[in-house]
């Protein structure tokens, strides 16, 4: 008897690449899209199914990159039109949520499955659509040991996986990560922005504010000074310093609340 198929859900680019990716190493893949996703060709290894219920009826394992909480909400408990996927699987198969979810909500994902022996596990995918469908990947999964361990051995395919500890922990360092990426792009923003007004040219900006060249100073003391400066210079000239500005009153109430 042969493996029974990995399903795969998608609402956009994400699920067609990683149904591609595991049928290429060699799986069975049930794949179903949502209305406007995009359409996956049929294939040796790759089958689209009719529908999400479709997918769980023969799928032990259900990868489904969806972000729509609500839209979830409705593939895990149905609708009156049709049954929704947690009366579908069999008891033992594990859920792997590749979506964006707060970990209250993921609980409350857990407990529509919990009644049928159904787990649940998060999962994020970090570095894109073209790095999952090459198999290069970095992956954050959370959730309880048994159901990761299941998860752990399909999510390989598509990457590197790193276990991040109890449901809800994936998707939130994977919220972290967005967090302290999106704070530097708005900071080297307005240093960029800073530096022009100071006159300095586009190529010196590019090479001294690049990752490598960029100071790793241990020295707080320092750090807060070139830190000032740079604000001071921001209010002379008129132009945003909004990160610098922040981090100047948190340190602030900081030094207030130690006295």
């Amino acid at each position: 008897m042969s493996d029974p198929p990995v399903g795969v859900i998608g609402s956009d680019d994400y699920g067609p690449a990683i149904a591609t990716r595991i049928a290429a190493c060699g799986y069975r893949v049930l794949y179903a899209g949502l209305p406007g996703s995009p359409v996956v060709t049929r294939g040796q290894r790759l089958e689209p199914a009719s529908t999400p219920t479709d997918v769980a009826f023969e799928c032990p394992v259900v990868l489904v990159a969806v972000d729509d909480t609500e839209a979830m909400r409705g593939l895990l408990v149905g609708n009156p039109d049709r049954m929704g996927m947690g009366a579908e699987m069999q008891p033992g198969s594990v859920v792997v949520d590749l979506g964006a979810r707060t970990p209250r909500e993921l609980q409350a994902l857990l407990g529509l499955l919990g009644t049928r022996g159904v787990a649940l596990v998060d999962a994020a995918l970090i570095g894109g659509s073209d790095a999952a469908a090459e198999g290069r990947a970095k992956i954050m999964l959370g959730g309880y040991p048994d159901s990761v361990e299941i998860a752990d051995k399909v999510l390989s395919l598509l990457g590197q996986v790193e276990r991040t500890g109890p449901l809800g922990s994936a998707h939130a360092i994977a919220a972290l990560m967005g967090y302290v990426e999106a704070a530097h792009a708005v900071a080297r923003e307005e240093a960029l922005a800073l530096g022009r007004a100071c006159g300095l040219t586009p190529d010196v900006l590019v090479r001294m504010l690049s990752d490598a060249s960029l100071a790793r100073e241990t020295n707080i003391t320092r750090l807060e000074r070139r830190a000032d400066l740079a604000r001071r210079i921001a209010r002379d000239r008129g132009l945003s310093a909004e990160i610098i500005d922040l981090a100047a009153e948190k340190q602030s109430r900081q030094r207030s609340e130690n006295r």
